[in-house]
């Protein structure tokens, strides 16, 4: 794959030191700048170009939220995805409503950190197992809420497996490839499955699935 270039935001130097040292083992990861706050991190990003910076929650001065939101509007490609060492309900959806690509706890392996660069780099999306079924947990907090079957009853067999394949990170060229359609096909489907969930981009979409239940684990 392309060369992914990514900017660490975290208050810890320790941690940003072992992240670097970690990203070193990515023959297709350079680390091009970090920051200790939201603040540092937004006066960096007006002279480096990052694909993909890795965004902590908690910080001094300005915190993660605050700063995934100023530099998404100003820099709408910009892919983020949220660390954090714990899996916190309170933050959670304040990130994903920021409009982060990945959510994932600090103490993943290192093949999660791999995996979850890759997806996001290629237009996908990564949540860590824990952060799922945080999300997830929250379905039973509603008990008015349709159950996962009731709700699956509006989509096409292809809609099913189309969203299953987006869970999983896929973008629409991966998902074209695997299942025989163009990306355009999978385009049109995909906006379909937006109608019918009412969201409106792919990590909500993501989101609304495993909070329904509509897929497994």
């Amino acid at each position: 794959m392309e060369n992914t270039n990514i900017i660490i935001v975290d208050d810890h130097k320790i941690f940003r030191d072992g992240l670097i040292m970690l990203l070193s083992n990515f023959n297709f990861v350079t680390v091009v700048g970090e920051a200790a706050n939201g603040e540092e991190f937004l006066e960096l990003i007006k002279d480096v170009e990052p694909d993909i910076v890795l965004m902590d929650i908690n910080m001094p001065k300005m915190n993660g939220i605050e700063a995934t939101k100023h530099a998404l509007k100003k820099y709408p490609e910009l892919k983020v995805i949220a660390l954090t060492s714990f899996a916190d309900d309170e933050y959670i959806e304040q990130m994903i409503s920021a409009g982060v690509e990945g959510y994932m706890l600090k103490r993943s392996d290192i093949e999660d950190f791999e995996e979850a660069i890759k997806k996001v780099a290629d237009g996908g999306s990564y949540f860590s197992a824990e952060i799922i079924k945080v999300i997830s947990r929250n379905l039973y907090k509603d008990k008015e809420r349709k159950s996962g079957e009731q709700l699956l009853d509006k989509f096409t067999s292809r809609e099913k497996e189309i969203l299953n394949l987006i869970c999983k990170g896929l973008n629409n060229e991966q998902i074209a490839e695997l299942i025989h359609l163009s990306p355009k096909t999978v385009e049109k489907h995909k906006s379909n499955l937006f109608q019918k969930t009412e969201t409106f981009n792919t990590v909500n979409l993501v989101i609304y699935a495993f909070k329904n239940q509509l897929i497994s684990l």
